[in-house]
């Protein structure tokens, strides 16, 4: 039994370097500033991740290593877009894989993350008391009930179709605010009223041979 578990303790280990050596090469392809509290931060947050979704579903893959090259660098991406940012809304964030990683880099940030499923709500506010995240507010609610949030910039993943999400984010945002919507290659951009498209930016990520689009749109 002894030999097992320093097996189990020795994976763990590898996983868990393997994990930091992957968070600092994304740190450094998008010239984010390596902070040894914030790396550990990020780290915690998808330690608890990978623990809780072995109970609950919170995202589709399982390793840590897909987690990070596939998830985690997105907000990775997504960061340089935010900085003149005050308060922004992570819409349909699900396990938090935008809005925390953003949330631990931009400290001065007010970040509300809404979601309507209860569970990767409550895994949110976990990770926000851990962490000690004050300006971070996961929100358990349907996006159509939640009153206006009046934020100037707005990120969108896995959120359905874009004319949804432009709909959706249109009360909450502020005049000449920012939309910033992830897609696919394929996805098209498309002209909404009350919204002006800015750019349409095919994007990749380290480690990853797909393409994927960025559409940043202006609140008219």
């Amino acid at each position: 039994m002894a030999s097992i578990i320093t097996e189990e303790v020795k994976l763990c280990y590898y996983y868990t370097m393997d994990t930091e050596r992957l968070i600092k090469v994304g740190l450094d392809s998008f010239s984010i500033a390596r902070n040894a509290e914030k790396e550990e931060a990020l780290l915690r947050y998808l330690l608890e991740l990978q623990k809780w979704n072995k109970r609950i579903n919170l995202v589709g893959l399982k390793e840590l290593v897909d987690i990070v090259k596939k998830l985690l660098f997105d907000a990775f991406f997504i960061n340089a877009y935010i900085k003149e940012s005050t308060r922004l809304m992570d819409l349909g964030s699900g396990s938090g894989i935008l809005g925390i990683p953003l949330a631990i880099l931009n400290e001065t940030v007010e970040i509300f993350s809404v979601d309507r499923n209860l569970k990767k709500i409550q895994f949110q506010r976990h990770i926000k008391r851990i962490l000690s995240l004050e300006r971070f507010t996961p929100v358990h609610s349907r996006i159509e009930a939640l009153p206006p949030l009046a934020v100037d910039t707005v990120v969108a993943k896995a959120f359905g179709k874009t004319p949804h999400i432009l709909h959706n984010a249109e009360r909450h945002l502020l005049t000449n605010g920012t939309l910033l919507i992830m897609k696919g290659k394929g996805e098209k951009p498309i002209e909404h009223e009350g919204f002006s498209l800015e750019k349409d930016i095919p994007y990749s990520l380290p480690m990853n041979d797909k393409t994927y689009r960025l559409f940043v749109y202006k609140r008219d």
